[in-house]
């Protein structure tokens, strides 16, 4: 069950949710919702206060970022997912189409998206579901594309992707990659962006000027792409369904 509370960052009110997560066990995620509302994915054992000193600790930029969603036109989710409704995928828009005809699989017809539905089946997570399986060729294919302009990888690293509430990619000391599913939603160069960002933390880990040289090398245009992302971070509070595990 979220817990709730509002929080006053010098006299700008934020409603603040928390939301329990078993993965993670010390560090906290926050991301903003359509409505404004400061999600906190954190550790089953951090208690309320510590959330909260967790937020005023970061209030500068959560105060930025509140701004910033108030002031600009953001790409969000539908709420609820019906006939009509608006996604997002590779950076275009496509309409809902639902149709009850014991079909169960979603159809690409360009601007539309035609989701057959069972009886019974969710019709947001049956279009997750298919992010999902687009996910594993669109990702795949920039991983090559990005490896290939990176003269330090020989051979594509160990990756994976997932539905991910407050990062778009990550890079473990191992050398692994994780990437956000929802990059699916985007236009492609800002996937090839954030993968040449965790390419690069093979060799840099940090992100000091060593790092910073190496994205200008390979990704000149990486702050544009950085401020694209940022615009779009309410992408990641979606909650996700909860009839089908994805």
């Amino acid at each position: 069950m979220s817990e709730r509370f509002q929080v006053d960052l010098r006299g700008l009110s934020v409603p603040v949710e928390i939301r329990r997560n078993t993965r993670r066990r010390t560090r906290v995620g926050m991301s903003f919702r359509a409505d404004g509302t400061l999600c906190v994915d954190a550790p089953l054992g951090l208690l309320v206060d510590e959330v909260r000193s967790i937020v005023m600790d970061h209030s500068r930029w959560i105060r930025y970022r509140s701004e910033r969603a108030v002031n600009e036109v953001p790409c969000w989710y539908p709420e609820p997912y019906l006939s009509g409704s608006i996604v997002q995928f590779l950076g275009t828009t496509k309409e809902l189409e639902f149709y009850r005809d014991d079909g169960g699989y979603v159809e690409d017809k360009g601007p539309i998206l035609r989701v057959h539905l069972n009886d019974g089946d969710d019709p947001k997570a049956m279009i997750w579901r298919w992010y999902h399986q687009q996910a594993d060729t669109v990702l795949a294919g920039a991983m090559e594309d990005a490896v290939a302009q990176v003269p330090w990888v020989k051979q594509t690293p160990v990756w994976r992707h997932s539905f991910m509430r407050s990062q778009w990619g990550s890079c473990s000391v191992s050398g692994r990659i994780s990437l956000n599913t929802h990059l699916v939603k985007l236009a492609r160069e800002l996937s090839l962006y954030v993968i040449t960002h965790e390419l690069c933390h093979l060799v840099e880990l940090n992100h000091g000027a060593a790092f910073n040289a190496l994205m200008d090398r390979h990704s000149p245009e990486w702050r544009s792409h950085r401020e694209a992302l940022n615009r779009v971070t309410g992408l990641l509070s979606e909650e996700k369904p909860i009839t089908t595990a994805v």
